[in-house]
């Protein structure tokens, strides 16, 4: 086949052509820049995956990114023993010198008794108790606060209770103030 001038003029466009289509691309990258494109007017479909980097990135865009929450780690080792602590303060001085004061009296068929046992000097009553030492039916007692030292017990049978006694037992400390 032999080349007409026409044909030597075609082939010698289209190679300009193609010269020129192939620098092209490279020649706009250089030309436009970021300030010359128009928010908002590129979008994901215009960005190559995985060709943005962190620091391509405003602080505010890298906080959103955030995914879930991983699962917690491994305890880490106990640390060491702190110094101790200062002294607090004394606290209130509490109960002491528990004692207990019973009173007993006999109770024999269908009578009623009290009694009453106080304590010693210095001492107040915390608390009482008080019974029948053989608890029967129809024996009723009922134990009462006197004063801040003192106490009562009272029985009172319905029935002939044969043998039987009231007991009252006191409960004493000194408390401090």
């Amino acid at each position: 086949m032999k080349g007409t001038p026409r044909t030597a003029v075609a082939v010698l466009v289209a190679v300009l052509a193609l010269i020129l289509s192939a620098g092209a691309g490279a020649t706009a990258s250089i030309l436009i820049t970021g300030k010359q494109i128009k928010d908002g007017t590129v979008t994901t479909a215009d960005v190559k995956n995985r060709s943005l980097k962190a620091r391509d990135f405003s602080a505010g865009a890298k906080s959103t990114l955030r995914g879930p929450a991983g699962s917690a780690g491994d305890r880490g080792a106990t640390g060491a023993t702190g110094p101790a602590g200062p002294a607090g303060p004394a606290g209130p001085a509490g109960l002491s010198g528990f004692e207990v004061v019973r009173s007993s009296i006999p109770l024999t068929g269908l009578l009623s008794g009290v009694t009453s046992a106080a304590c010693p000097a210095g001492k107040q009553a915390i608390a009482a108790t008080g019974g029948a030492s053989n608890p029967l039916l129809g024996v009723l007692t009922q134990v009462t606060r006197l004063s801040d030292t003192a106490f009562k017990a009272t029985a009172l049978s319905a029935l002939p209770i044969g043998a039987n006694s009231l007991d009252l037992d006191v409960v004493c400390a000194t408390v401090a103030r």
